[in-house]
């Protein structure tokens, strides 16, 4: 054969047999397999679009099916030149799942699944295969169905894990049996569910710390509701008893109404019957609140193992919090959310200090002067001295300052039950400089080693008799010119 006419039909053979190749792929693409590529990195793009070009993205999974929509917001830049300005329009594309509505979505979730709408890359082809079940693809796992502004589809399915890595899994086109090998998102395996922001509170004030107006908690872990309101710069209990807070009592509830974050996502758009399984019907505890001029409320139901079922008012959403992120509020009462200080004024503030028990009665009278020397205009200082019985003068700065110390470090250690009757056994009377009336703290024997405290007629609850011997018995030592430490 002439040598020129040789080389010629192999040439002509090299065609046929490429040009086979190249049809063979092209028919076990994916539909819309016009995106597919291979790089220069051995991973071969099945679909290279932009996230502008989808219209909608459907999947339908072994937990449920979602609907992935576009949402496009306009956005005017202004370029500046020397002859003037000019507005150029661009758009904002975010991604939201239908079935969701308004409930709150976690939108970083949502546009990491959506990648796999627009981007999808194989690590592995491995052709033409004869039993799509072996690799999971009969009966996928997730099907995914993706629709483009050009009209175009690219519909897929995912199947098993592969054998060789954990974190990919077979996939092919839903009317091919050309298998690859793809690292998906998780979320194309999960419900809608898993779109849910998981973000229950987070509540911030810009101009500061969140400033609270109200605070209303009952249900069933409540013999009665309590309630606490703003007096001056802080909330006080107003009901069942009207009193101080303890400060780190108080924090805690104000942070677990302002923080929470879920464990997990358990149910959406509850409906009567499955508000009553979570114990939401009749929750344990029910918190109305106004904070930064916001009105919230947030519902506790049933316990489960190691967490408690919640609601937020106006969010559709059952969610799974860990104890920790509720115990604050569960554990609350009117005794652990007051304060135990019977009545902790500041000792400038105090003009005679009464104290009587154990057959005596001490008064401590004191004197104040303005210190010409130290005093402003906004601010005047003094200077301080304390009488005792009859007149006797007693050393202020060190060993009166110490005796009220004690008087105001008593505190109540359990609650009361009932209003005492009879005489008291000792009492605490405190007037001042710079207001009208006085405060009065009454104790009254309530059983072995226990005197119930009333303060201004208010029954405050059981101090110790230790303690209440040491206000009485420091009384007569600081009389008697003993020190005080």
């Amino acid at each position: 054969m002439n040598k020129n006419i040789r080389n010629l039909a192999i040439v002509g053979i090299s065609v046929v047999v490429l040009g086979g190749v190249a049809a063979a792929l092209l028919m076990t693409q994916p539909k819309g397999g016009d995106s597919f590529s291979e790089s220069s990195t051995s991973t071969i793009e099945l679909v290279s679009k932009n996230s502008s070009d989808i219209t909608s993205m459907k999947v339908v999974n072994q937990k449920g099916s979602y609907t992935i929509l576009p949402s496009v917001k306009k956005k005017t830049a202004s370029s500046g030149t020397s002859s003037g300005a000019s507005s150029a329009a661009s758009e904002e594309i975010t991604f939201y799942v239908k079935e969701l509505g308004n409930i709150p979505a976690n939108t970083s979730a949502v546009s990491q699944v959506v990648q796999n709408g627009y981007s999808l890359v194989a690590t592995k082809n491995l052709g033409t295969v004869s039993n799509l079940d072996d690799f999971g693809l009969k009966n996928p796992k997730a099907t995914v169905e993706i629709t483009f502004k050009d009209g175009s589809t690219y519909n897929y399915k995912i199947g098993n894990v592969t054998a060789t890595d954990s974190s990919a899994y077979y996939m092919c086109g839903q009317n091919s049996n050309n298998v690859y090998t793809v690292s998906i998102d998780s979320g194309l395996l999960e419900g809608k569910e898993y779109f849910v922001t998981k973000e229950i509170l987070s509540i911030n004030n810009p101009s500061g710390e969140n400033d609270f107006t109200k605070i209303a908690l009952s249900g069933k872990n409540y013999d009665q509701p309590l309630l606490l309101g703003k007096s001056g710069s802080d909330l006080v209990l107003t009901s069942p008893v009207s009193a101080k807070t303890d400060a780190d009592k108080l924090s805690a509830i104000k942070t677990a109404l302002t923080s929470m974050t879920a464990d997990s996502v358990e149910a959406l758009n509850p409906n009567a019957e499955v508000l009553k399984r979570y114990g939401l019907d009749k929750p344990l505890v029910v918190a109305d609140y106004t904070v930064n001029k916001q009105s919230y409320q947030l519902k506790i139901g049933a316990k489960k193992d190691t967490g408690y079922w919640v609601m937020l008012e106006k969010v559709p959403v059952i969610y799974f919090v860990k104890d920790e992120s509720v115990s604050a509020l569960l554990n609350a009462s009117a005794f652990s959310l007051r304060s135990k200080n019977l009545v902790a004024p500041e000792v400038s503030e105090v003009k005679s200090l009464t104290v009587s028990g154990n057959g005596a009665q001490y008064t401590f009278t004191v004197a104040r002067k303005k210190d010409e020397t130290k005093s402003t205009e906004d601010k005047a200082q003094y200077t301080y001295s304390v009488t005792g019985n009859d007149g006797k003068t007693l050393d202020y700065s060190k060993n009166y300052t110490n005796y009220f110390k004690i008087v105001t470090s008593l505190q109540i250690l359990e609650p009361a039950n009932g209003n005492p009757t009879g005489i008291p056994a000792a009492k605490l009377e405190f007037a001042y400089f710079n207001r009208s009336g006085t405060d009065t703290v009454a104790f009254y024997k309530s059983g072995d080693r226990r005197y119930t405290a009333v303060v201004n007629g208010s029954v405050y609850g059981l101090v110790t008799d230790g303690d209440l011997q040491k206000v009485l018995d420091s009384a007569k030592t600081l009389q008697n010119g003993g020190a005080i430490s």
